[in-house]
Formats: C-alpha cells, structure tokens, sequence
C-alpha cells in the first residue's frame, strides 16, 4: 500500500464507487492532498468536499498533476469524456472501472494504452468487494501492482489472464451480489410467513448468510 500512498490520484466521476474507493484510500493513509474529483454535479462535489478532497468540475485540470487517473464515469458518457483528454494521459496510469469498456477502445479515444480494466462490485462500499482486473502487455508489473493498491483499499482484487475473463468475473462477483440479496430477501419473506418478526426474521437471515461465507 506503501507505493499508492506517495501517488496523486484523480477520479473522472464522483459517483458511489468513487466515494467508495476513496474512503477506502482514506482509511488506509491516503492524504487527502493527493486525491482530486472531478464531477459536473455540484451536489457530488459538495459532498466529496466533506472528505477533504480536490474536487473540480473541469476533467483536463483535475488531471494535470495526477500519477493515476481513476474512470469511474457512467459508460454512455465515456467517450465524451475521454476525447476531451485525449493525448492528456501521456505518464499516468488509468484505471477503468466502467462496465463494458473495452481496452483498445478505451486507447483508441484516449490516446494510451496504459490501461487496467476493473470490474468492480457493489460490496466494495462497504469494504468487501471483488474486484477482476486486466491490462494488456503495455501495463508493467510497478502499474499493476499500484493498480491492485488502488483496488484492494475497498476489497479483494483478483488478477484474470483475458480481457474476455472479465465478462466472466461480471457474471461471478459483478452481477452476483444481486442472486444473494434476492435469495436472502426470500429468505426473510418465508420467516415472516412462519410468523417470526420481520427484524427477527432479518437478524437470522444475515448471521446466517455471514456465517455461511
């Protein structure tokens, strides 16, 4: 963690995996200093602001002073987003938490090719996510292993071979926490029909979820 913590990191989007991966910094010893935001809300930034974090609502500035550069934009606003910073990137490594974007073309609208790709999932804001990562041949061993720090600050991060293995970490750790909240809400469901209280109902059914994991 050492490494990422002498970095000046900036994220494109201040949205909940952003908050999430900068609590998680936080809490492990990033300054505040070294962490920018940029979002076009100025809601988001007022809560980011709280955090005592650079917040911005100009990408091309946030970015000048960044060793990592965190996407953490909504896909259909990606491309917008990254011809604006075309050419910009030259130095800095990228992370890419934006689901369905594909490196080459993420390269080909940012001018680099030092990319990670990362699926995320929504445990991480509360610290237990899972996360697949992938980068091309481009991205050496010190980029990925800051990539990781970044990552492991709100979770487990796990290395893929393929860039087509993320489609399925999507499958696993994307879209699985979903099958668990469902079975788990089934699961209360049935212990209020066999007349338990609802908070008792839902107490067990957690612990019992915990304990099972």
């Amino acid at each position: 963690m050492s490494a990422v913590l002498n970095c000046n990191i900036t994220f494109i989007g201040g949205g909940n995996m952003a908050q999430a991966l900068i609590g998680g910094l936080i809490a492990r010893g990033m300054p505040t200093t070294r962490i920018t935001v940029a979002d076009p809300f100025e809601n988001v930034r007022q809560l980011l602001q709280e955090k005592d974090v650079h917040v911005t609502d100009d990408n091309i500035a946030a970015i000048e002073k960044a060793d990592i550069v965190v996407l953490a934009v909504k896909p259909q606003v990606l491309a917008s987003v990254l011809k604006q910073l075309h050419g910009l990137l030259d130095g800095k490594l990228v992370i890419s938490i934006v689901a369905g974007a594909e490196i080459a073309t993420m390269a080909t609208l940012s001018g680099t090719e030092r990319i990670v790709r990362v699926m995320p999932n929504t445990p991480a804001l509360v610290q237990t996510g899972a996360h697949g990562l992938y980068a091309t041949d481009v991205v050496d061993a010190k980029d990925r292993e800051l990539a990781s720090q970044v990552l492991a600050a709100t979770g487990l991060t796990i290395w893929v071979n393929s860039e087509a293995q993320i489609d399925a970490v999507t499958a696993v750790s994307g879209s699985g926490p979903a099958y668990f909240f469902y079975m788990m809400e089934s699961m209360i469901r049935a212990g209020k029909n066999l007349g338990l209280d609802e908070k008792v109902a839902t107490a067990l059914t957690l612990q019992t979820a915990l304990g099972a994991a």
